[in-house]
């Protein structure tokens, strides 16, 4: 009788997706929009997103075999989506062979605008960037950019597409006219978006013409002209796949032409030496899936997704010579990453990336790692703790790439350019606080304790060579902005540099520091 039971059930037919239903929440729920007027008004203003959008990235339709590892793939893909806030993706109770799907999102501010103004040495400096998402419901976006800097002013108009060939069929159209030059780039990607993706696929054309620099000791060593001009084409195709992890072999071609010439205000300046390749490349990488969601670390309340999978890609290349001037080149690139879990709400990140091009005068070898650990408190008010390290070190580099250890790179209490080097060391750590909730349904304030410390240096690291800080800091998200932050931090300098004094400092940004 046992027998015969078993036998039935395992006779018994997959289940299978049955109705799909998609709630496309507007930017205000309809709770949320009983608290006053300017909700109301903000859901007329607002254009909402089309249930019928969404269903273009689900990865299954209704009859199809259920797969749980599907639902939790299209949950991740479509938190990628920035004018979308929250998004939810579960499955019902089985019924007649059947299980139901629902798929709940809510939408986010689809305009975004961002501005940054100062003073540095008595010349005004500005940023304004206008993003408008999900321009006329397509799930497209078009960001405009001013950039009006110390040395240089750009004007730049991005275009952004996340299914112009069809879904996860990713395009960035950019046109830049700047002061010193001008950038067009045109980019087409089709990613790994589910591990039963049998291909991948990769465009990029990139032309940039600029002044550039390098510094020493904070102050600019030299001014040069830099033509860069790109053409990649990459595809994979894969070799094993399954819901822990997929395989694939990668080939490409990579045409890269770097042009350097002197300024005439600057003759005497030492410019890199050019470089130009046509590089035929193969090789193989393994991506593994292993992911942890958790809110309150970057992002506020707003859910992000770890990938604590191994990642193994080793690729090979060669460029042949080209001229007594232009000589074979060979090409290696090789990256290592994985990650642990402590618990449900703690885990540990790490990557090595190593590359390295060999020609008869000039190798630029670089290697970096990376190890990033986070753990989220349950307490009343959402807590989170931060920590980074990151290690550079490059051999025969070209003159035009040096690691920097300033404002811009974690070092948050010390000016741009305030180190420089061939090796690079940083270390961040922090104490996230949160209030756990929205003021006035649009902002979520946290406070940071924070230490920074690194240096950049030519050779050889010192511990009597680092540069240290230490601050409390202010933190203003707001998570219906998909890239609004506003980085208030009180910081102290323990050391001089280049071209500062110990003593305090305040910084204003609007990303994270690390």
């Amino acid at each position: 009788m046992l027998y015969l039971l078993l036998a039935a059930l395992l006779a018994e037919p997959p289940l299978r997706i049955g109705t799909i239903t998609i709630n496309a929440v507007p930017l205000f729920s309809a709770e949320e929009s009983r608290h006053g007027s300017f909700y109301r008004g903000a859901n007329i203003l607002h254009v909402q997103t089309r249930p019928a959008l969404l269903r273009r990235f689900l990865l299954f339709k209704e009859g199809d075999p259920f797969n749980p590892t599907k639902l939790q793939e299209t949950e991740r893909n479509l938190r990628q989506l920035d004018f979308l806030k929250s998004v939810s993706v579960t499955a019902g109770n089985p019924h007649d062979g059947l299980i139901d799907v629902a798929v709940i999102t809510q939408d986010a501010w689809t305009t975004d605008v961002n501005g940054d103004f100062s003073n540095d040495g008595g010349i005004s400096t500005y940023d304004l960037d206008v993003t408008q998402k999900d321009l006329f419901g397509s799930g497209s976006e078009l960001e405009l950019h001013l950039d009006h800097g110390v040395e240089r002013r750009a004007n730049t108009i991005e275009f952004l597409h996340p299914a112009v060939l069809g879904p996860y069929w990713n395009l960035d159209a950019l046109f830049s006219k700047n002061s010193d030059g001008n950038e067009e780039k045109l980019e087409l990607d089709r990613p790994l978006f589910s591990y039963s993706t049998p291909w991948t696929m990769s465009f990029l054309y990139d032309h940039d013409l600029r002044n550039a620099r390098t510094f020493r000791q904070g102050e600019v060593a030299a001014r040069f002209r830099q033509e860069h001009r790109e053409w990649l084409l990459e595809r994979s195709r894969v070799l094993h796949a399954g819901p822990s992890g997929s395989s694939r072999l990668v080939a490409g071609l990579d045409f890269l032409d770097d042009s350097f010439d002197p300024l005439p205000s600057r003759p005497l300046d030492l410019i890199p030496e050019s470089r130009h390749f046509r590089v035929l490349e193969a090789g193989y990488e393994s991506t593994g899936f292993h992911f942890l969601k958790l809110d309150y670390v970057d992002r506020d309340l707003r859910e992000q997704d770890f990938n604590l999978g191994s990642l193994t890609s080793v690729r090979v290349g060669v460029s042949p010579r080209l001229s007594s001037t232009r000589p074979a080149m060979f090409v290696f690139r090789a990256s290592e990453a994985g990650g642990h879990a402590f618990s449900d709400r703690s885990f540990l990140l790490g990557r090595i990336d190593a590359s390295s091009t060999r020609a008869p005068e000039d190798s630029n070898t670089i290697l970096s790692a990376e190890g990033r650990f986070v753990t989220r408190f349950r307490t009343h008010y959402p807590q989170a703790f931060v920590a980074r390290v990151r290690v550079d070190g490059g051999w025969q580099l070209d003159r035009d790439v040096q690691f920097l250890a300033d404002g811009q790179n974690g070092l948050r209490a010390y000016p741009d350019f305030a180190f420089e080097g061939r090796r690079r060391i940083l270390i961040n750590v922090e104490q996230r606080l949160f209030l756990g909730r929205e003021i006035l349904q649009m902002f979520g304030p946290s406070v940071a304790v924070f230490a920074d410390s690194g240096q950049a240096v030519e050779r050889n690291f010192r511990l009597a060579g680092m540069k240290s800080d230490v601050g409390v800091g202010l933190r203003i998200g707001i998570a219906r902005f998909e890239s609004a932050l506003l980085r208030i931090d009180f910081a102290y300098a323990l050391n001089n540099s280049p071209l500062s004094h110990r003593g305090r400092v305040i910084s204003i940004s609007t990303v994270q520091a690390f």
